[in-house]
């Protein structure tokens, strides 16, 4: 029968080419009374969903039905108005449906369809990752497997969604269309909605009772939690479904939804937490699966509350389901969904560092440019240390790793004396100005949003600007210092005209500064991460009561580091991952055969000041000299634009910023551009509002 079944569906498919839409649908519905066996009779419901869900264009080809599902709600109405002309097509198909609705297991069409499987992330990826790549299950295990096949197009929750009262009405007639005696208890689903019910609420108290949840509740004990006594809830609403007495039952029904309710504020309230305890992909993870669980209970409750089913209610929860079935399978989806909330919570700590690169006032600008030109003090050591490491002749992978303990070194020095590098800034900075785009549906809000961007800047201009002003001059003097001394200049001929050749605007070297901005912004999401990872494991207070740091160091002292990690941990981590991957990423780069290296613009700057005595003043005149600068000065703002980008673009993502108040950002910038250029650069122009919080030196 299956074979004959298929080469129907052939035949079906000539038909369609060839425009005779009508005629299949009367050939397939003649072909119902066939289908005796349960995998047949399943096969042919998705032909038929085949059919309603397609559509015949005029090159014959197959198209969806519609994106707004019209075409398919016609197609769906004529098949129902074909079978109320022909009885005993209507009886047949009637008797398939009552089939499968007996037959299928429903309960994980409500428990598992839409629904993450898994315990944990990593588990929930490679199942989705094997579902892709394992052939489809047969039709006849249960009903979820089935919804896959009945609606596997990503607009078919439109067409469901869009089934009015009056079509329900007729498919709820053709489930109930001359019911044998044979059949009387078919209609299993009711049954099957409760036993969901049972199954989600142990879920979610297992989940909501969890250490990682429970522990973020203010509850003293794990009994006073809305998610302990749900279980209670829903048997108490079960039995009272089963009493037949509708008083009892809608009191349950309503203290139910009351509990429902109390767990999705113990949820929010986990939420708030995240920020003192820290946040993990898993605990995200296990979070959305308790709002989806809290959805699909209310959901099933408010269908199993009403006599006759709505079909608005039935309409709408099918059409959820099937959105959430596509969900489920898309790999991407999962890891959308997992990393949005947790991107939200490192954006939110990188928007906190961040506040300490804004530079609001003329006091704040000259403290910026002071902690810039300390950070280009030390990174001309930095420079002359790495021309040392290339004189020694190591090996390629030897160079990476001197390098970027070189870098790592230098950078947590900047960091720790309180300097500043100006390329790290943009990262941290975007975040904080996300942070400001919930406030621009006013005009004051608009104008105090403008203010901050030009603030944002012109602190990156003072960082940069002080950066490259102190290590040019600090490694020509070092330079003297090292020939007054031997009689030599530090750097070789070769190496010095290596050092402007490399950042020839001519040359790849703003595709390397393009690619180093990537790395700055990477650099950050480690900072962010590791601020993150000492909360999440509560080392504040591992730290402060470690038995072996008091011993050594004393209570007082153990506390100390406790703080000072706490506040600078992000710092570290963020310094140190950015100078391995400047210091390895060459290198590596070399060994795969891709032609792909970084070009850092304070570095380079510090390499371009070195190599200028070695080639002597009459450089100073040549075309590669000046072709050099205007390559460092892109280099510099490829730096900073694609670290800047990368990171605001995660963090309006993190914030959900809608498109057009971007676009309206945009315009008020160039407006303000266009009045006040030199509020850009400079803290002139426009005051800064009183409103406006103060900024910090870093």
């Amino acid at each position: 029968m299956f074979e004959q079944l298929r080469n129907y569906f052939h035949r079906f498919k000539l038909h369609r080419q060839r425009g005779h839409v009508h005629s299949d649908l009367d050939a397939l519905l003649s072909f119902a009374s066939d289908q005796k066996h349960l995998e047949d009779q399943l096969h042919w419901l998705v032909m038929l969903l085949r059919w309603v869900r397609y559509e015949a264009n005029i090159e014959g080809q197959e198209e969806r039905g519609g994106a707004d599902g019209h075409i398919a709600i016609a197609r769906l109405r004529y098949v129902l108005m074909v079978l109320e002309r022909n009885p005993e097509w209507k009886r047949d198909v009637a008797v398939i449906l009552r089939s499968v609705v007996k037959n299928v297991s429903g309960l994980e069409l409500y428990t598992e369809t839409g629904l993450p499987r898994e315990l944990g992330v990593i588990g929930e990826f490679f199942d989705r990752l094997i579902m892709k790549m394992l052939p489809s299950p047969p039709l006849d295990h249960e009903l979820g497997y089935l919804f896959w096949e009945l609606f596997p197009s990503a607009k078919d929750p439109v067409w469901v969604a869009s089934i009015d009262h009056v079509l329900f009405a007729k498919l709820l007639d053709l489930f109930n269309y001359q019911v044998s005696p044979t059949e009387s208890d078919w209609n299993r689903l009711d049954r099957d909605m409760e036993d969901a019910l049972i199954y989600l609420g142990i879920q979610v108290r297992a989940i909501g009772l969890s250490p990682a949840i429970r522990h973020r509740l203010d509850k003293q004990s794990f009994r006073d939690s809305a998610f302990y006594a749900l279980v209670k809830a829903l048997e108490e609403f079960m039995t009272a479904h089963a009493s037949g007495r509708p008083e009892i039952f809608f009191e349950k029904a309503s203290r139910l939804r009351l509990v429902v309710w109390e767990c999705r504020r113990e949820l929010s309230q986990v939420h708030k937490h995240l920020d003192e305890y820290g946040v993990s992909v898993n605990l995200v993870f296990q979070m959305t699966r308790l709002r989806i669980y809290l959805q699909r209970i209310d959901s099933l409750v408010d269908i199993l509350i009403t006599d006759v089913p709505d079909a608005k209610k039935v309409t709408s929860f099918l059409a959820g389901l099937i959105e959430e079935n596509h969900e489920l399978q898309s790999v991407g989806a999962l890891l959308s969904q997992s990393i949005n909330l947790l991107a939200k919570k490192v954006v939110e700590r990188a928007a906190e560092t961040g506040e300490h690169y804004i530079t609001r006032t003329k006091e704040e600008y000259r403290r910026m440019v002071t902690a810039a030109a300390g950070g280009g003090f030390v990174t001309a050591f930095t420079v002359y240390i790495k021309t040392g490491i290339l004189a020694v002749g190591l090996s390629e992978f030897m160079i990476g790793v001197a390098a970027s303990m070189n870098y790592a070194i230098s950078f947590v020095v900047i960091h720790l004396v309180g300097f500043t590098l100006g390329t790290k800034q943009p990262a941290m900075t975007a975040p904080a100005l996300a942070e400001r785009m919930r406030e621009v549906d006013s005009e004051e809000g608009m104008e105090r949003m403008v203010d901050e961007i030009a603030h944002l800047i012109r602190s990156q201009v003072a960082a940069v600007g002080g950066n490259v002003l102190m290590v040019i001059p600090t490694t020509l003097l070092i330079d003297a210092m090292y020939f007054l001394l031997s009689g030599k200049h530090i750097m070789s001929e070769a190496s010095a005209m290596k050092a402007f050749t490399s950042v020839d605007i001519f040359g790849p070297a703003i595709f390397y500064a393009a690619f180093t901005g990537i790395l700055l912004w990477l650099s950050s999401l480690f900072a962010g991460w590791g601020d993150n990872w000492y909360a999440l494991n509560s080392l504040r207070t591992t730290l402060g009561r470690s038995p072996t740091l008091m011993t050594i160091f004393g209570r007082v002292g153990a506390r100390k580091i406790a703080l000072f990690f706490e506040k600078n941990i992000s710092g570290l981590l963020g310094n140190i991952s950015l100078g391995v991957m400047l210091g390895m990423t060459p290198e590596i780069m070399r060994f795969m055969g891709i032609p792909l290296d970084v070009r850092h613009v304070t570095l380079s700057s510090g390499t371009m000041g070195a190599a200028m005595p070695v080639l002597g003043v009459g450089f100073l005149k040549t075309w590669l000299f000046w072709r050099a600068v205007i390559g460092v000065l892109f280099i510099g703002f490829f730096n900073v634009s694609v670290s800047f980008a990368m990171a605001f673009w995660v963090a309006i993502k993190a914030r959900a910023v809608t498109p057009p108040t971007r676009r309206a950002i945009r315009k008020a910038v160039f407006r303000r551009l266009l009045h006040h250029p030199l509020s850009f650069f400079l803290p002139v122009g426009k005051t800064v509002p009183k409103s406006a919080p103060g900024g910090h030196s870093h």
